[in-house]
């Protein structure tokens, strides 16, 4: 089984910090050796020259969010319209197969039309880079249409099929920050009118997932697992109200499930509090209430939605199994 990560910012930063430390320092000494045998050889010849050896590698930011889950601010240009898409890429996933990863399905489950998880996205326009003109920036990578809802939308597909109907909100909060005269710090106050307005209407809601996409860069957001690349998986609990625990118990269920059957498919559990985010993130509205980031701004449909696939089985299993 992959070890939980549950733990706050700091802790987490820590380990991430000491992890990248170690792997700066291999890649050093590797540097240093490499160097040492091209002057040596140098030597042996009677030659005289400079070896120096530069290694490409990212670098993210120190700072925590960064490390754990980064969070940019969109250039306010991107929010007034829309970056240049690439159209070719965008008509190619028209054709393109987009395989379901191998699930072993138990017995027949539904909610029989009762729509018991409701999907939403306080971020909806975050958007994916491989399909954005070259050059485009990760703060500018947003789009009104081809975005993370459509991550979302697979995911509820996914969660209907393994007998979790659903509803998938496609209100775009952009429209609703200006329409009232707000920035995007907002963005939680606007989807969470949207889940007391889903709460109201409909009296079979237990689930709530709020899905993001993150800005980490692409190796700390993918996972390859049996030959095929997935987008990684990153819970977000807000600390920020009296009763998180109960979201953290939900969250962890959902968490402890993708270990045992995706091992390395989730980066885990953080907890944000009020100085961290906005460290409520609605999840006060019903314990049974996460963000999900799904993958980061360099992933690509195919490895989200083969994720999307196998978080809809996980919540599905943890619906039958656990509540029902």
């Amino acid at each position: 089984m992959a070890k939980k990560i549950n733990m706050n910012l700091n802790e987490y930063a820590k380990i991430i910090n000491k992890e990248d430390e170690d792997l700066d320092k291999a890649k050093t000494n590797r540097a240093n050796s490499k160097s040492e045998k091209i002057s040596n050889t140098n030597d042996v010849k009677g030659e005289t020259s400079a070896s120096s050896s530069s290694e490409s590698k990212i670098n993210p930011s120190k700072s925590l969010d960064n490390k754990i889950s980064q969070e940019l601010e969109p250039d306010i240009d991107s929010l007034k319209k829309n970056a240049t898409i690439n159209q070719k890429k965008i008509d190619s996933l028209k054709d393109m197969e987009i395989k379901t990863p191998k699930i072993e399905h138990g017995e027949f489950h539904s909610t029989f039309g009762k729509e018991v998880a409701f999907i939403y996205f306080s971020h909806n326009r975050e958007s994916f880079l491989p399909y954005f003109s070259e050059g485009t920036k990760p703060e500018e990578a947003y789009h009104s249409e081809f975005n993370v809802s459509l991550i979302g939308e697979r995911l509820g597909s996914a969660l209907k099929f393994n007998g979790v109907w659903n509803s998938v909100d496609q209100t775009d909060i952009i429209t609703m920050l200006n329409s009232r005269g707000l920035n995007f710090n907002s963005s939680y106050q606007m989807s969470r009118e949207l889940v007391i307005q889903e709460k109201r209407e409909n009296r079979n809601l237990e689930m709530l997932f709020d899905i993001h996409r993150d800005s980490l860069p692409k190796k700390y957001t993918t996972q390859e697992i049996n030959g095929e690349p997935f987008a990684k998986i990153l819970f977000v609990v807000g600390s920020g109200h009296k009763n998180y625990e109960k979201n953290l118990a939900f969250t962890n269920s959902l968490n402890d499930l993708i270990n045992k059957s995706y091992p390395g498919l989730s980066r885990g559990v953080i907890i944000k509090d009020t100085t961290q985010g906005n460290g409520i993130y609605n999840q006060d509205l019903t314990p049974n209430s996460v963000i999900i980031e799904i993958g980061g701004v360099d992933n690509t449909i195919d490895e989200l939605y083969r994720t999307a696939d196998v978080l809809g089985y996980v919540i599905g299993q943890y619906y039958w199994n656990s509540k029902h």
